[in-house]
């Protein structure tokens, strides 16, 4: 039975509480063996594919998952370093408001762009999906490391603009850290997208329309000066927003060199460890009734 509010836990709410992390951590485990371990080349091929698929019959094929975030960056680098270009603090240099949007823009985009494909994710690959022998957590990691792709050419883009514009530093050595994290959330949104579009397959529209207004709850092309233009209300939807803290972390380590934000250091991380764990017990828990349902 639930418990009073303000009640002392006893023993056996202690060990329901225990065993329900218990089974969410074995859950992520058994998503991590199978993705990183067992099947780690499935997944690599199958994102190989899908790069190769997604630009097939063009003229230029592959050749597009390299060239589509290079004109992205540039219509970016063209309008806020030349066309209005954007100062932040004291620096003169147009290239430093253009490194800061980057910063946040390219790992935003490559979110979006994940969390988009999720939604219809399992139910374009019904017939896997219905093979009992096939490990279904394989294509949601194959989704995420496909999206990577375009995040390694904008990465190299953006930095390349970051050390124009401020040089290099230490700060950049959290890079790496960075992006590890954002793979946990990605995979995480991944699992959780993929297994809620089985069921609702109107959530297509409902994440491109919240992938559509991101850019204006994030601070990727607001920056500070802007932010602190808006009316309370909106600035608080941006602090609440779990994106603006990892947009804040890049900020941070690419372009500040500083902890600017040192809240956005815990809070991000702790958001996509949780987003991993929900992603991989509710993927645990319906993956025996999604062939049924498609």
């Amino acid at each position: 039975s639930p418990r009073p509010m303000g009640a002392i836990p006893t023993p056996i709410h202690r060990a329901g509480l225990i065993a329900r992390n218990t089974d969410a951590m074995r859950a992520l485990l058994e998503i991590l063996r199978s993705i990183f371990g067992r099947n780690r080349e499935l997944v690599f091929e199958l994102a190989r594919r899908e790069v190769l698929e997604r630009y097939a019959g063009a003229a230029l094929g592959s050749i597009w998952a390299v060239l589509t975030p290079l004109l992205t960056m540039g219509i970016y680098v063209g309008l806020f370093a030349f066309v209005f270009p954007v100062r932040y603090g004291d620096s003169s240099s147009p290239w430093m408001g253009a490194a800061l949007i980057l910063s946040g823009l390219v790992p935003w985009i490559t979110l979006a762009d994940c969390s988009t494909r999720a939604t219809g994710l399992l139910v374009g690959h019904r017939a896997l999906v219905r093979q009992v022998v096939f490990p279904i957590e394989a294509l949601p990691a194959k989704t995420v490391a496909a999206c990577l792709v375009s995040q390694l050419v904008g990465t190299v883009v953006g930095l390349g603009i970051a050390l124009v514009a401020v040089g290099p530093s230490p700060m950049q050595l959290l890079l790496p850290a960075l992006w590890i994290t954002q793979l946990a959330l990605m995979l995480g949104i991944t699992l959780l997208l993929a297994s809620l579009g089985v069921w609702l397959r109107d959530l297509r529209e409902i994440v491109g329309f919240l992938a559509n207004i991101g850019l204006y709850v994030a601070p990727i092309i607001l920056l500070p000066s802007l932010i602190s233009g808006l009316p309370r209300p909106a600035r608080w939807v941006i602090t609440a927003n779990p994106v603006s803290h990892m947009v804040w972390c890049f900020h941070d380590a690419t372009v500040l060199h500083e902890f600017a934000h040192p809240w956005s250091w815990l809070v991000f991380p702790v958001v996509a460890l949780a987003a991993l764990m929900a992603g991989a017990v509710l993927f645990n828990r319906l993956k025996p009734a999604m062939g049924e349902a498609l």
